[in-house]
């Protein structure tokens, strides 16, 4: 009798204990998950942006004196130079390698309004307007996580117009011509991640369009055919040398989610 009471006391007791156990063990819960890792910032996608800058430049004028009398002066070279602003859009796509290389691809457009222009005898005044300025680049860069620091570079082009008037012709007989330039870009920048897909960008670039000869037909068609062709001479060796130096801020945006999400194991 005995016995049998100290046994059902002791399954009593475990019981109690076990329910305890568990009752407990549902009141603390499921262990939660470890929280997914954070983002990572990608600069890999397509852009658009905007661009406002400045330049100054140079322009070196040769013109040849083989002119026939009575016109004939001397060769004369004079350099002088250009400056004003410009703006326009741009439109890249960039890809990141292994962390942390970006390399990318741009095309740029640019109206601008850079002017210049000397009086030096014999040369009575000579100017250059340069009125757009285009570019199809490469980008080479190192990221820093938001931050990106990046060289530039690629071909140029230019629409380029001067003027040229002799000393010792009449104040209409002038020489205009508009010419499209060809060359070259080179340059750097840094452009930084201020806020979810917007970057923000301040870059230094070099322009070379290098040296163009001219036989220009001569000076002022209207002023030659109401004198019966007296001024119809020509410039047979006339050129021009066009560089410039710019520096601009600019704002894009990228049309990419700006995240990438690592790459989590799974067991």
């Amino acid at each position: 009798m005995q016995r049998t009471f100290l046994r059902r006391l002791a399954g009593a007791t475990a019981g109690l204990l076990l329910t305890g156990t568990s009752t407990f063990a549902a009141d603390l819960g499921v262990a939660p998950l470890a929280p997914p890792p954070p983002p990572v910032f990608t600069w890999t996608g397509f852009e658009l942006g905007v661009q406002v800058g400045g330049g100054v430049g140079r322009t070196a004028v040769n013109i040849d004196g083989s002119f026939a009398p009575p016109f004939a002066v001397g060769p004369s070279s004079d350099t002088y130079s250009t400056s004003g602003p410009f703006g326009g859009i741009h439109l890249g796509f960039n890809y990141q390698l292994t962390q942390p290389i970006v390399v990318g691809v741009q095309v740029e457009g640019n109206f601008a309004a850079i002017t210049g222009n000397v009086v030096a005898p014999p040369i009575n005044f000579a100017s250059t307007s340069i009125r757009e300025v285009l570019s199809a680049d490469a980008r080479l860069g190192v990221a820093f996580d938001r931050l990106l620091i990046y060289a530039i570079g690629g071909f140029a082009y230019a629409d380029v117009r001067n003027e040229i008037q002799l000393a010792g012709l009449p104040p209409g007989v002038i020489d205009f011509f508009a010419v499209n330039r060809y060359g070259f870009d080179v340059g750097g920048g840094l452009e930084y991640n201020f806020y979810g897909n917007w970057t923000a960008r301040a870059e230094y670039r070099y322009y070379d369009w290098g040296t163009r000869g001219f036989n220009s037909p001569g000076f002022g068609s209207v002023v030659n055919s109401a004198l019966g062709g007296a001024l119809a001479f020509a410039i047979p060796n006339h050129s021009s040398r066009e560089t410039l130096h710019t520096g601009r801020i600019g704002l894009t945006y990228k049309f990419a989610w700006p995240y990438a999400v690592p790459v989590v194991a799974k067991y």
